[in-house]
């Protein structure tokens, strides 16, 4: 039995599946559905990359579920639109397995997305991975997770130029109330398109308008100097190998964050980029880093280690491209994440099926080059996709090694909790498939203000000034989609 249908068994239902027969881009038919509830686009929107084959959106979730302090909320918006109160749960990563299998479907040929769980993964769902003490605030307020449940989908193959409509993998109702459902969200998706096609193709020529002006770093270059320096000493002890230290920068935000993305997504595309629209906060991402994903029997993962900035002229590219392959500094980061995936990997797949698929890698992006690597295994025939989550959340490129005691530092230095950062966006589909990204190069405008946070993975050689550079760098595409420049606190 492969790893991808391992959730449950006995007969699975086909979800209902049509072609679209013109392309539009998945952006276009954001902006035409930006009023229906909580819309989510998971974009591939990087031309060339490996991974930016499959983007798929998806709108009018069949529910949503919601976990925070220890307690999880489900929110119906099919039948009756009831509301299940708060309860409290032990494991809310069991929540997410109970719900995938509840709707499983038959694989859909050459489609990733057969209808299912699209949301994130917080970085506090860390206390139900370790034995972690409580950590600090999240001057956010984000929830731990969120995932809408959507039984159908718009999946857009950008390499052949086909758009499939996806319906009918969920739960709600019985069987004749589900087919009337599918064929009615079928009708909109294709109304929907046709709408975003008749628009055209040209560039929408929106203003930034209430985006101008000045963000403000919460913590102060100083005092992340003095964090960088803490680390320092706690790797010279031996207490820790590499650490990573972000830090949070806040500008006011009175703009709608759907052309918000639109501008980051044409500006800075990249392979792993997502909007979600959680209710009171929205979510933008222009990750480049695969956190996880499960397809064919393999699962694999992509961590980022190693940053030079984009040059001016080709000369100048060429020297930092230069610079970034032969820095042995970036290189140890990057075999030192590598490895540690490689070891949680191990705990779930069969032996000797994990590989170095590449090491080091150059990636280029908009703004900066990368060094990656990816990983990948044979998941064992007993763990499911669930259990690879718990193997390698939070990713390591985001913690540090080893794992538990670099998130101690992290809380103790940081001393604010990171929210929807460094946790993970992407989906779950009912046919046993699953995508996620890291949460990195993504901003959250909630309630007038726009936060992102940017940081990098101190090793012992690491130079203070030289990395607080470094995180600017992987902040620039973000602060020039929102228009405003960066002061001090």
């Amino acid at each position: 039995m492969e790893a991808d249908s391992i959730d449950g068994l006995g007969p699975m239902p086909s979800p209902r599946v049509e072609n679209f027969r013109d392309w539009v881009e998945p952006t276009r038919v954001l902006e035409v559905i930006r009023a229906m509830p909580h819309p989510a686009l998971l974009l591939s929107g990087l031309p060339g990359h490996t991974a930016s084959r499959f983007s798929i959106l998806a709108w009018s979730p069949e529910k949503v579920v919601t976990f925070a302090a220890g307690r999880v909320r489900v929110d119906r918006y099919f039948d009756d639109g009831r509301t299940r109160e708060p309860e409290r749960i032990a494991d809310p990563f069991l929540l997410l397995r109970t719900i995938v299998a509840a709707n499983r479907v038959e694989k859909l040929p050459g489609i990733p997305f057969a209808g299912g769980a699209i949301g994130y993964l917080g970085y506090g769902m860390r206390h139900y991975v370790e034995s972690l003490p409580s950590g600090p605030p999240d001057p956010v307020g984000a929830h731990d997770l969120w995932f809408g449940i959507y039984d159908a989908a718009i999946v857009f193959d950008h390499a052949e130029r086909r758009i499939a409509l996806v319906a009918g993998g969920s739960d709600a109702g019985d069987r004749g109330l589900r087919s009337a459902r599918a064929t009615a969200r079928l009708l909109d998706f294709r109304a929907r398109l046709e709408q975003a096609r008749d628009i055209g193709d040209g560039p929408p020529g929106r203003a930034p308008a209430g985006r101008a002006g000045q963000a403000v770093a919460r913590t102060p270059q100083a005092e992340y100097r003095r964090s960088i320096e803490r680390a320092l000493g706690y790797i010279a002890s031996g207490d820790v190998y590499q650490v990573n230290l972000s830090h949070r920068i806040q500008c006011p935000f009175a703009g709608d964050p759907i052309d918000l993305f639109l501008d980051l997504a044409r500006d800075n595309p990249a392979p792993f980029a997502a909007y979600l629209d959680t209710g009171r906060i929205r979510v933008i991402s222009a990750s480049p880093e695969r956190f996880l994903s499960l397809h064919g029997g393999r699962a694999s993962s992509s961590p980022i280690k190693g940053t030079r900035p984009r040059g001016a002229t080709p000369d100048q590219e060429g020297r930092l491209v230069e610079e970034l392959l032969g820095s042995a500094k970036d290189r140890a980061e990057n075999v030192m994440i590598a490895d540690l995936v490689r070891n949680d990997l191990g705990r779930v797949c069969e032996p000797g099926s994990v590989h170095v698929e590449k090491l080091c890698a150059l990636e280029t992006f908009a703004t900066v080059h990368h060094l990656v690597s990816t990983i990948s295994g044979r998941p064992r025939v007993d763990r499911d996709r669930i259990d690879l989550m718990r193997a390698l959340f939070p990713g390591g490129s985001m913690t540090g090694a080893p794992k538990v005691r670099a998130m101690e530092v992290i809380d103790e230095l940081e001393r604010e909790e990171r929210g929807i950062y460094s946790g993970s966006i992407g989906y779950l589909s009912f046919d046993g498939g699953m995508d996620l990204n890291i949460v990195i190069r993504t901003i959250l405008c909630a309630e007038g203000s726009a936060h992102l946070r940017v940081g990098g993975g101190i090793v012992a050689d690491s130079d203070p000034e030289a990395e607080y550079r470094e995180t600017l760098d992987k902040a620039h595409a973000l602060l020039r989609a929102l228009n405003v420049r960066l002061g001090s606190a």
